[in-house]
């Protein structure tokens, strides 16, 4: 081999493992995201089955509207102590009463504020 072919294959070996390494760098951070992800996409199934199975419709409104909770809330329902960095608000309308219209809108927002994520899950609950 020359020394020209020794600098040509180093170059093109370099080229490939910058890029490999680029590649690694990309996945490491959506695989971090994709697990803050699930867990905020928990926290929030959790709230809004909790708030489902509520058994007085009319209290809904007054019992979860406006509700925040962190991994620090001691009554935190379903618990978020395992969830550090993470903030839970809950959203509660009521459309009706009337005859036609009566139903209850629930969303629930999940933060996570080291990486600025943000899910929101929403449930409609019929007057029964």
């Amino acid at each position: 081999m020359t020394l020209i072919e020794v600098i040509i294959a180093v170059m093109i070996l370099s080229g490939v493992l910058i890029g490999l390494s680029n590649f690694t760098r990309r996945f490491q951070h959506l695989t971090s995201n994709h697990d803050a992800l699930a867990i905020a996409s928990e926290l929030a199934t959790g709230r809004l089955e909790v708030v489902n199975l509520h058994r007085r419709y009319s209290t809904l409104v007054a019992t979860f509207d406006g509700t925040t909770e962190t991994s620090a809330t001691s009554g935190a329902n379903p618990s978020m102590s395992n969830a550090p960095g993470y903030s839970r608000t809950t959203s509660v309308v009521r459309t009706g009463p009337s005859a036609t219209q009566d139903y209850v809108t629930v969303t629930v927002t999940v933060t996570q504020a080291a990486i600025g994520m943000t899910i929101r899950k929403s449930l409609v609950i019929a007057a029964f």
